[in-house]
């Protein structure tokens, strides 16, 4: 029996009905997300810092620090603190936060970049774009502390001295800046040459001099005398005399160190007024490295000894001479901070040597 076109009609229905809500409950693909917004520019001044520019910073530095000038040419580094770093950009979104970072070569470590959880880059500087999507900022204080110095606080969050000298600032090199804004798509990048260590000294020339005739200083000397002890001693012409309140004579060279120190203390022994006069003149922790008699150019005997020493809170080395003479010893003793200037025992120990007893 032949179905009827009615009888067609009710199961084309039937099945339509059933099938509709299948279709729409159907997952719908998600939209296409946003294209990224353009990142804009970033820029950074100066685009360079090198040993000649933390120089011309470093004076102010040492003043607030209490540091001679001279240590310049061996912690360059902290001419930083007063570098005025300016970062700079165009084209972002107005009013967007933007976040200028520092990306860490893979082989750098800086404390507190979590690189298991795949961080390679710390925050230096946060600006808020104008409205024409423009953005000044400048870098943070603690990130040059902490980041580019490498350096630590003290519970007070005050730099701590003893991470920044001698210090581990970022090694040299040229460094990716990345400026990214409120999207992590909009990212703008450029580079930064950072010099913040000393460059190598160069080799040394070979000497262009003739040794020293037997009898003859190395040095060009000038001469300390003086009436009341009864001797005088020599040392090198360009050392400029220093005041002094507790010692009989002090002179430094033109860097500051090494320093002579010259002085007459009654005491049971050499090393007792080595002492005494090193700490008079601002020495902490004092040591006698060595110890040895010795003599005089006409004979007299002498006590002579290698020391170690703090000079303001520098690891400091020097040598000294001593004689005993009526009821005091006379003392010369030249110490260095070697940070700043070598020890060279061969030309402290000439100098020393060079005191003469009036007779």
């Amino acid at each position: 029996m032949k179905s009827s076109i009615f009888e067609k009609l009710i199961i084309v229905a039937m099945v339509t009905l059933l099938v509709l809500p299948v279709v729409g409950c159907a997952p719908k693909a998600p939209p296409p997300p946003p294209p990224p917004p353009p990142a804009g520019t970033l820029t950074v001044e100066p685009a360079k810092i090198d040993f000649e520019m933390l120089k011309k910073y470093f004076p102010p530095i040492a003043k607030a620090l209490g540091l001679p000038e001279a240590m310049s040419a061996t912690v360059p580094h902290l001419a930083m603190l007063a570098v005025p770093v300016k970062f700079t950009g165009t084209g972002w979104q107005p009013n967007e936060v933007i976040t200028v970072e520092l990306v860490v070569p893979p082989d750098v470590e800086i404390k507190g970049l979590d690189r298991e959880r795949g961080e390679d880059a710390v925050g230096i500087a946060f600006a808020t774009s104008d409205a024409e999507g423009n953005f000044e900022a400048k870098l943070e204080r603690t990130a040059t502390i902490g980041f580019l110095l490498r350096g630590g606080f003290t519970p007070s969050i005050a730099p701590d001295p003893k991470t920044l000298i001698p210090g581990n600032p970022l090694p040299n090199g040229t460094y990716t800046l990345r400026a990214a804004g409120e999207d992590p798509r909009a990212v703008a990048t450029t580079t930064w040459v950072l010099e913040l260590v000393a460059p190598p000294a160069p080799p040394p020339a070979p000497p262009a001099e003739k040794p020293a005739e037997p009898g003859k200083l190395t040095f060009e000397a000038a001469e300390y005398a003086n009436a009341e002890y009864g001797f005088s001693v020599k040392y090198p012409k360009d050392w400029a005399k220093q005041p002094s309140e507790t010692l009989v004579f002090y002179a430094a060279s033109p860097a500051m160190v090494p320093v002579l120190f010259v002085d007459a203390e009654e005491a049971a022994t050499f090393a007792e007024v080595l002492k005494k006069s090193l700490e008079a003149a601002g020495g902490t922790e004092f040591k006698i490295v060595s110890e040895k008699e010795s003599a005089l150019a006409d004979g007299t005997k002498a006590s002579t000894a290698v020391f170690a020493v703090k000079l303001k809170g520098f690891d400091g080395k020097g040598f000294g001479l001593g004689v005993k003479k009526d009821n005091k010893w006379v003392m010369v003793a030249v110490g260095t901070v070697e940070l700043l200037a070598p020890y060279k025992e061969a030309l402290f120990s000439e100098i020393v040597h060079t005191l003469e007893l009036k007779k």
